[in-house]
């Protein structure tokens, strides 16, 4: 699901009514269920064969995966397609282990200082299962 920017706005009796953000955020909030090894290894598999994990347009286009030619395993912001000072995982092993004890909610960037972040175009479960081609639902 990608995010949906409306401020709030106020009904006729003057009672904040919560914007489609809001909502998105808290949704993002309440999936706090980690990856698990099992799903985060299936993303180390698709990295390893050369795909990577991320949007491709102008500006900011929100958070990635990828490997690098060293067989460094890659988490960063990307803009205009490319990875900005990306988090390194020197080995499959640190980076599987990394990814297997976040969750949508971890990687949600929720308390970025800067509110365009939050939520925007960052990795969730349902963007990982797109990636690897398989969908595992809620357990």
């Amino acid at each position: 699901m990608a995010p949906v920017f409306f401020h709030f706005r106020f009904d006729y009796l003057g009672t904040k009514q919560y914007s489609v953000e809001q909502s998105y955020l808290r949704e993002l909030a309440s999936d706090t269920e980690y990856f698990g090894y099992y799903l985060a290894g299936l993303v180390a598999d698709k990295l390893d064969e050369g795909h990577s994990l991320g949007y491709s347009h102008r500006d900011y286009c929100g958070m990635g995966l990828e490997k690098n030619d060293k067989g460094e395993y890659l988490y960063g912001e990307l803009y205009d397609g490319g990875m900005m000072i990306p988090s390194k995982f020197t080995n499959r092993e640190s980076f599987v282990e990394w990814l297997a004890f976040q969750s949508t909610a971890s990687l949600a960037r929720l308390n970025d200082k800067e509110e365009f972040y939050r939520g925007n175009q960052t990795l969730t479960r349902q963007r990982l299962e797109q990636f690897i081609g398989q969908s595992f639902g809620k357990f």
